[in-house]
């Protein structure tokens, strides 16, 4: 698992192979499916091992308190197990790991908002999703911060005051914590606004 884990560090999901984890461990690729089916076997058990590790806060005094400690809680175990978004749904299924870390979130939903059914799912799928995909794309987007840009103002043909607000935007001096933060926000804002208009 480690192994397959370090491998994963360097490489994407699509190219990890069982072959190059049986050569860095020095053995076969039929000594390794002597344990698991498929290479999708291995990284479903994979996602569970990196999932098994997610210590949850222990519960606040509101729910968005709540949610707020598991988001930020989800964002620091996604830096130590960057592979962990890539993982999570290998071919269609949902690794049970990732099941035991967000079903906190949809009972605390469920508890605090009264949601229900087809609405419960609903407001846990998005809140979780919209979590982990976030989570992967702002660490993942510090070169987009501070990217120049090669596509002119002009080519976009924006009026003058338009392309005066985008040239004085400060995307480049955002800090990963305010973009977070603010993401976390509006995740749990999402909830709160869904659950009082299915009310």
């Amino acid at each position: 698992m480690q192994a397959s884990i370090r491998i994963l560090e360097n490489t994407s999901v699509e190219d990890f192979m069982i072959k190059t984890l049986a050569r860095k461990l020095g053995t076969t690729s039929m000594a390794i499916y002597n344990y698991f089916d498929s290479r999708d076997d291995l990284l479903e058990a994979v996602c569970d091992q990196i999932c098994d590790l997610f210590v949850a806060p222990k519960p606040r005094a509101s729910w968005q308190e709540s949610l707020r400690a598991w988001l930020w809680a989800l964002k620091e175990h996604a830096d130590r197990y960057p592979v962990m978004p890539h993982v999570i749904g290998i071919n269609g299924h949902t690794a049970a790991g990732w099941l035991r870390i967000t079903i906190p979130v949809t009972l605390l939903i469920h508890d605090a908002l009264g949601l229900r059914g087809r609405k419960l799912a609903l407001a846990t799928y998005v809140f979780v999703s919209g979590a982990i995909t976030m989570i992967n794309m702002v660490s993942n987007s510090g070169e987009y911060l501070h990217a120049e840009s090669h596509l002119s103002l002009d080519d976009l043909k924006l009026s003058a005051e338009h392309q005066q607000i985008i040239r004085k935007l400060p995307i480049a001096a955002l800090e990963e914590k305010e973009v977070f933060t603010a993401v976390f926000e509006q995740l749990i804002a999402g909830v709160a606004a869904y659950g009082a208009a299915t009310a």
